[in-house]
């Protein structure tokens, strides 16, 4: 059963991790979101994976977490359950995470989006924060991680007054970075953006990503002091070496993650 719920495949350079309980239109349960955890900490542990594709189906991207799930358990047990933590361990994969959304990103979907590095979508596809209307509050991370995506006025009327937004409506405010073109899926341009970011350096990819999140955790002058320390730390890897090397002689880098 486990197996079904999420499906993995392996691509030359980058994973694709696929959410497949379209009867719940990929509403997020415990068990669903243990086994995507799990994959996701062996890929961030893999030299093979170099990025991480993570998508729904049409059904939906995920349309929140399992409500009938939650609500039957009781505070202490939801506490104690991990569930919670599990949104922890994703956000702390050093692999730059895509998120590849088409129809509902509600709920802890849009939150699991949030979490994710990039984040692009078809026109099919809906964003929101539903869960004040039925009694509870975003809680793997959506008031914090919101905000920062699109502004507080916005983030307010999303969590507060249960705005949705289309597609076109979350690229312009910078929830999505990219709106998959007519004609093309969202798991061809996904694809062809893990490609491109298994193609650079995988050091310089995670430094990189470590870097820019370091910008949401303190104030500019540490971030600055922290991007420095990375730059001059990766100038002793050999990927650095290759790279200048390839960059003279006017050929492809090969690069192997040291």
């Amino acid at each position: 059963m486990t197996e079904e719920l999420v499906i993995a495949r392996m691509r030359e350079g980058f994973a694709h991790i696929e959410l497949n309980r379209p009867a719940k239109r990929n509403a997020l349960n415990v068990e669903m979101l243990s086994r995507l955890v799990q994959l996701l900490d062996e890929y961030a542990v893999d030299p093979r994976v170099r990025a991480i594709v993570i998508t729904g189906n049409e059904r939906g991207f995920a349309a929140g977490a399992d409500i009938g799930t939650l609500g039957s358990v009781t505070p202490v047990e939801l506490f104690n359950s991990g569930f919670s933590e599990h949104w922890d361990r994703v956000a702390s994969n050093p692999k730059p995470l895509i998120a590849g959304i088409s129809s509902y990103a509600l709920g802890g979907g849009l939150e699991l989006a949030l979490i994710c590095d990039i984040a692009i979508a078809d026109n099919t596809a809906v964003f929101g924060l539903p869960e004040v209307s039925i009694g509870i509050i975003p809680g793997a991370g959506g008031t914090q991680r919101l905000v920062r995506a699109v502004g507080k006025s916005m983030a307010m009327e999303m969590i507060l007054a249960g705005r949705k937004l289309n597609a076109r409506e979350a690229k312009e405010v910078g929830l999505i970075s990219t709106l998959v073109d007519e004609g093309e899926t969202v798991v061809e341009r996904a694809y062809a953006m893990a490609a491109s970011i298994a193609n650079g350096a995988p050091l310089a990819v995670g430094f990189a990503k470590a870097a820019v999140l370091q910008s949401f955790e303190t104030n500019l002058s540490a971030g600055i002091l922290y991007e420095r320390s990375l730059s001059a730390l990766i100038s002793a890897s050999e990927d650095r070496r290759e790279g200048m090397a390839a960059f003279a002689e006017k050929r492809r880098a090969e690069f192997v993650g040291r």
